[in-house]
């Protein structure tokens, strides 16, 4: 009888603690369904927002596009040296607006590659321009005719854009348009454009010089594989093909919307970008910018680029684009910039791109400064309250760099880089720094 009791007693004792685990099981099953539906609920409203951002940018862009076209068409009309110089100032303010917008455009290095090299030979054609025209030259028949050829690429690339917007395939595909600078059959989304004749910062000669900062030996398309399966061994790494570029690089996706551009020569890392975690749009405070400098900084020490110098940061839709420029012996070298894009949710390096770097990065025989730093205080505006005195690189033209005293002041309300040749102490440039909730930049 006892026996039989015991067995009764402990069977009751089996199935309260069957049961207690099922109830328990349950709990943690419900808890977990609960996490897993916030994490789904919050990836959603995060590529929800993301898409929108990519709209805004696009359409930003495309109202650039459209103002840029309507500025170079009047161009053509214009006859008077004080109408070209307020057009064509115009121009570069407009290219440098859709460069803008399209840097808030998250697609990759071959992807935006034509369409930056667009905007930038324009911006810095007009530029160019607008100098030989403040010194009495006028717009000879044929700079007209580039200008209005541009024009006439402006209204193909906002339609094309257009189309993107209304087919909701943002933001792939948006710049991947090929040929503006070739001379040959059009593409079927937007006509090929003729090069452009002239001697500036960013002309076609230029850009296709060879990259200064890459090893000369090559590396093969499995070598580029494995050296993407090394750096991120996490990601199953598709391969899309060789990229002909004046850095040619082996291109590679992932499962989430990874890229990834390997250099051929040298089989160096030129750009990489992977999804951030959130999409926070929450002021950058000073707190943040300083987590996120520190965790670019460590990142770039890593990946073995020396000492970098920030130079601004901006943030857009969860992901803050850090600036750096080299610095060899206490000088800056702007030429030589890569862009670290940091996680703010995680604060974690989520992309980079080193392609301005790669072009332009070298051991430098600095130039004496034959004007010294009370000659470059004494050359800025009286107006000015200087802050700081930094010397520096500054690029004229793929090859040609000048020495600059960089003289950061405010005048009033505003902040200001004011640049003085550090050989013949003349104004070389002046930009604005623009602060904003999402970061600084400079204009």
């Amino acid at each position: 009888m006892n026996d039989v009791r015991h067995k009764r007693r402990a069977s009751g004792y089996l199935c309260f603690l069957l049961l207690a685990c099922v109830a328990g099981f349950g709990i943690l099953y419900s808890e977990q369904r609960g996490r897993v539906d916030a994490l789904e609920n919050e990836l959603i409203a995060y590529r929800r927002y993301a898409q929108n951002e990519a709209e805004s940018a696009a359409r930003d862009l495309g109202d650039a596009l459209m103002d840029l076209e309507g500025n170079l068409r009047k161009l053509t009309a214009a006859a008077s040296p004080a109408q070209h110089a307020k057009l064509l100032f115009e121009v570069r303010r407009l290219s440098d607006a859709a460069g803008g917008s399209l840097g808030r455009l998250s697609v990759s290095h071959a992807d935006s590659m034509d369409l930056k090299q667009f905007l930038t030979r324009t911006g810095d054609y007009a530029n160019t321009l607008l100098d030989s025209v403040q010194n009495g030259v006028l717009l000879s028949a044929d700079d007209a005719a580039q200008l209005a050829a541009i024009g006439t690429q402006c209204e193909a690339l906002r339609g094309a854009l257009t189309e993107q917007i209304e087919s909701g395939s943002l933001p792939a595909g948006v710049v991947s348009t090929d040929g503006y600078y070739t001379e040959g059959e059009a593409s079927d989304a937007v006509p090929a454009y003729p090069s452009l004749l002239y001697d500036g910062p960013f002309s076609e000669s230029s850009e296709t010089a060879p990259p200064k900062g890459l090893p000369t030996e090559t590396i093969s398309e499995q070598q580029a594989k494995a050296l993407a399966a090394r750096a991120f061994p996490g990601t199953e790494w598709q391969y899309d093909g060789r990229c002909e570029a004046n850095i040619v690089t082996f291109d590679f996706s992932g499962p989430k919307g990874e890229s990834l551009s390997v250099t051929e020569r040298g089989g160096r890392i030129l750009y990489w970008m992977t999804e951030p975690s959130g999409g926070s749009t929450a002021a950058l405070t000073d707190r943040e910018r300083t987590a996120l400098d520190e965790a670019a900084r460590a990142y770039l020490k890593t990946a073995g680029f020396g000492t970098m110098q920030l130079s601004c940061a901006e943030a857009y839709a969860g992901v803050c684009v850090m600036n750096y420029a080299a610095v060899q012996d206490g000088v800056v070298l702007y030429p030589d910039l890569v862009k670290a894009y940091v996680d703010r949710a995680t604060q974690k390096v989520i992309g980079c791109d080193a392609r301005s770097y790669y072009m332009h990065h070298t051991e430098r025989e600095i130039p004496p400064f034959a004007i010294g730093k009370p000659d470059a205080l004494d050359a800025v505006t009286l107006a000015m309250q200087v802050e700081s005195v930094t010397p520096c690189i500054l690029p004229k033209c793929e090859t040609r760099e000048i020495a600059c005293w960089e003289c950061r002041g405010t005048v009033g309300d505003g902040t200001y880089l004011v640049y003085i040749n550090a050989e013949t102490g003349a104004e070389e440039e002046i930009l604005e720094w623009l602060y904003s909730d999402a970061g600084d930049r400079v204009r």
